[in-house]
C-alpha cells in the first residue's frame, strides 16, 4: 500500500514540473452510476472469510461476490494540465451472499448501504484526439444509513453490528470521450477497498472481522 501512495505521489510531481504552463480549465459538474459487485474480504489478497466452525470445513468460504451499485455527483478541480482533483458524493450499496450454518447454498446476503464522499487525484493524459486516458487514485469515506440480513425466512436489521463508518480507498483506469459543447462522458473500472473491520458489535465479538471490496464500472457525464 505504501509503495503504490508513493509511486502515485512521485508521479504527480514529476508532472508538475514537466508539463507546459497551460492555463487550467474550469471547474466541471457532472453526474455518475457505478455497477458490479462486492464482497466482504479478509486483506488486501483477497481471500473471503472461512467458517471457523466444523460445519463445512475449514475450506469453505462464508462470502460470494453480490451485486453492488450506486451513483451520484461530481466536481473535477483542474490543477494543472495533466492532473485534476475529483470528488464524489453519492450512494453506494455494497454488502456479500453468505452460506448460513444449515445451508449449503449462498442463500442468504448482507445488503449495506452508504453515503460514499471520495477525493480522487486524477491523471489525464494529454490527447491527440476526442479521446483520452484517465487513471484514479484516492480516498473514499463512507457512512452507514442502512444495514440488512436478508434470508430465505426473512429480513432483518444489522445497523447495530456493523460500523457507522468506514474509510477506504479507490483506484483504476479510465476513458473520456470528448462530445459537442465540451461536455464528456467517462468510463472507469474501479476497485474500492475499506480499511476498517466492516463489522462491529456482537458480530466482531464473535470473530467477524472483514473488509468491504467492490469491482466496478462507473459511467459518468460531465457537464461544460
Amino acid at each position: 500500500m505504501k509503495k503504490v501512495v508513493s509511486i502515485w505521489t512521485l508521479l504527480f510531481y514529476a508532472s508538475l514540473l514537466t508539463a507546459q504552463d497551460n492555463p487550467p480549465a474550469k471547474l466541471r459538474v457532472g453526474l455518475y452510476a457505478n455497477a458490479g459487485t462486492s464482497s466482504l474480504v479478509q486483506g488486501m489478497g483477497m481471500n473471503m472469510n472461512m467458517y471457523n466452525y466444523n460445519y463445512y470445513g475449514t475450506n469453505t468460504p462464508m462470502y460470494s461476490y453480490t451485486g453492488s451499485f450506486g451513483g451520484g455527483v461530481s466536481l473535477t478541480v483542474p490543477l494543472h494540465q495533466r492532473w485534476s482533483f475529483v470528488g464524489n458524493l453519492g450512494y453506494m450499496n455494497r454488502g456479500a451472499n453468505y452460506m448460513s450454518l444449515n445451508s449449503t447454498s449462498y442463500d442468504s446476503r448482507y445488503r449495506l448501504s452508504y453515503i460514499d464522499v471520495w477525493a480522487l487525484g486524477q491523471y489525464n493524459n494529454v490527447p491527440k484526439g476526442a479521446v483520452k486516458f484517465i487513471g484514479s487514485f484516492g480516498l473514499t469515506e463512507s457512512t452507514l444509513i442502512s444495514a440488512r440480513n436478508e434470508t430465505p425466512t426473512g429480513s432483518t436489521s444489522m445497523m447495530d453490528n456493523v460500523s457507522r463508518v468506514d474509510i477506504g480507498m479507490a483506484l483504476g483506469p479510465g476513458l473520456e470521450f470528448a462530445l459537442k459543447k465540451k461536455s464528456a462522458i467517462q468510463a472507469k473500472l474501479l476497485y474500492t477497498y475499506g480499511f476498517g473491520n466492516a463489522f462491529t458489535g456482537m458480530y466482531y465479538q464473535n470473530g467477524m472481522h472483514s473488509n468491504n471490496a467492490a469491482f466496478l464500472l462507473q459511467v459518468g457525464y460531465l457537464f461544460k
